[in-house]
């Protein structure tokens, strides 16, 4: 746009004279717009930032509650993860490699979902209650949410086993349930590798 300087009304660039007073625009100085960003004073930037740093920080947090205490979200998590990075999603050539890199990969990938993926979901769940329940009872899992110091949180898994008659039987010790994991995370890797394997082949056939 051009402004005039007789009437300092905007014009459009191709205009030899201003539409409204009729002025030569010949040596009318060429305006141009501000994008709305850069037409924010400073204090709506310091609550923009303000806010984007409050938003980080509360997703941080409800994230963590998440992965802590609804089953499934650090599973589904944890999977979408090894479907990238085992090379199913996107699909990639499976790399030859020795044995004790393959076994470092998955034994890592095992260990993280150990240590993150405590609620686990109903699969995962399941063999810890076949392994560690009495016959005739089920496992139930919920969490303990502690506050031993102003400030901290921490969220305990609780694995009990419950009777018919809704009576506690046993309570599952926490190490257990993360070997039963750990063993289960390496067998999930070693499938998501065998499956890389067979989904390149069929690949390569057709």
């Amino acid at each position: 746009m051009i402004t005039c300087n007789h009437c300092n009304k905007e014009n459009p660039d191709d205009f030899t004279y201003c539409r409204y007073c009729g002025d030569l625009l010949k040596h009318s100085k060429t305006t141009i717009k501000k994008s709305f960003w850069k037409k924010l004073p400073s204090w709506a930037w310091i609550l923009i930032l303000a806010g984007g740093i409050i938003g980080m920080i509360a997703i941080i947090i409800l994230s963590f509650v998440a992965i802590s205490t609804i089953e499934g979200v650090a599973s589904i998590i944890l999977l979408a993860i090894a479907l990238v990075t085992f090379g199913i999603i996107p699909l990639r050539k499976p790399f030859i490699t020795n044995n004790f890199f393959k076994g470092l990969s998955i034994g890592f990938f095992a260990l993280m979902g150990a240590t993150i993926d405590q609620p686990g979901n109903y699969i995962y769940n399941k063999p810890v209650e076949i392994c560690c329940c009495e016959d005739g009872s089920k496992l139930n899992r919920s969490e303990n949410t502690l506050h031993p110091l102003p400030g901290s949180t921490y969220i305990i898994q609780d694995y009990t086993c419950y009777n018919d008659a809704g009576e506690a039987v046993n309570t599952i010790n926490m190490f257990k349930v993360l070997g039963i994991r750990f063993i289960e995370y390496i067998l999930l890797g070693y499938f998501l590798v065998g499956l890389r394997k067979f989904l390149w082949r069929m690949k390569m056939r057709t």
